[in-house]
């Protein structure tokens, strides 16, 4: 028997999508018998979520580490982003693409196991979705609530669009793995609150080991890069120099080319002199012997 609209949210979303219509019908039914038209209306109005939100929904609920680590990744490439941290931005920037696709994988592999198959179509919606998640901390939020009604995008700039994304705005977080149908309960018992709280430290722990790990392997990456460049750096100067002498030595040699040439000039200019003086020298002489 559901209390309020969020228990209901929490049974409906938790359920598998075959089940969804039917469900909602029984929830509805079940708040019409306890007298309250309104929870009824409520529960009626609740939207069906597509293939690629229940996919996200479901793994939000069953994988909470494997989510935990993407979410410390994504808060670190925001604190990068924040702090116009542009080595890390580049390093942790290549690691994105890589990780959204690796998760989108998971998400899909989680939905077919438990009967939902996730198309080609589905599967660029679950990663847009996790772009979102990774851009925009409200995004993050929504998403967290495992009451996505719709695939989130992000185009870029801005802030993600997450008007209407969930089943109700104030959704909350679902901490705990909910039992959608069976035993006729809708979630399983809350823990201790002792026990929450040495859950939540040991999440934090856990978590900042993991951005520690992230930001030392994208320190590493920084300065094999900085090496890199020294190295390129070294030899670019390395043949600059080379072009700078072979340009020295192509200049000595165009002047010696220009004195050559004159000189050449000169000395054929003489040469056509004597010739011209051997001739006039040959004609007198022939010219004296014919007329003796």
């Amino acid at each position: 028997m559901i209390l309020h609209l969020r228990a209901a949210v929490q049974q409906l979303y938790a359920a598998p999508p075959a089940r969804f219509t039917a469900l909602r019908t029984e929830l509805v039914s079940q708040a019409k018998s306890a007298g309250d038209q309104d929870l009824a209306k409520q529960v009626a109005a609740l939207r069906k979520p597509t293939v690629a939100a229940w996919a996200t929904n479901h793994f939000v609920r069953t994988h909470p580490e494997d989510l935990a680590e993407f979410r410390a990744f994504a808060e670190l490439l925001r604190e990068a982003q924040r702090t116009l941290d542009a080595d890390q931005l580049r390093a942790l920037g290549r690691e994105r693409a890589r990780r959204v696709d690796a998760l989108g994988l998971q998400i899909a592999a989680a939905a077919d196991e438990a009967g939902q198959s996730v198309g080609a179509g589905a599967l660029a919606e679950v990663h847009d979705t996790l772009v979102a998640l990774i851009a925009d901390e409200e995004a993050e939020k929504k998403i967290l609530t495992g009451a996505l009604v719709k695939a989130l995008s992000y185009s870029g700039f801005g802030s993600v669009d997450i008007d209407d994304a969930v089943a109700i705005e104030d959704a909350e977080p679902a901490l705990t793995v909910i039992e959608g149908e069976g035993g006729g309960s809708g979630a399983r018992e809350a823990p201790a609150a002792v026990d929450l709280e040495e859950r939540r430290r040991a999440r934090r722990q856990a978590q900042r080991h993991r951005l520690a790990g992230a930001l030392k392997a994208a320190q590493d990456a920084a300065r094999d890069a900085d090496r890199h460049v020294a190295v390129l750096t070294a030899r670019q100067e390395e043949v600059t120099e080379g072009i700078a002498d072979l340009e020295r030595r192509l200049t000595t040699a165009r002047e010696r080319l220009a004195r050559v040439s004159a000189e050449l000039d000169d000395a054929v200019a003489e040469r056509d002199r004597r010739e011209a003086a051997q001739a006039q020298a040959e004609e007198a002489l022939t010219q004296h012997d014919s007329e003796g």
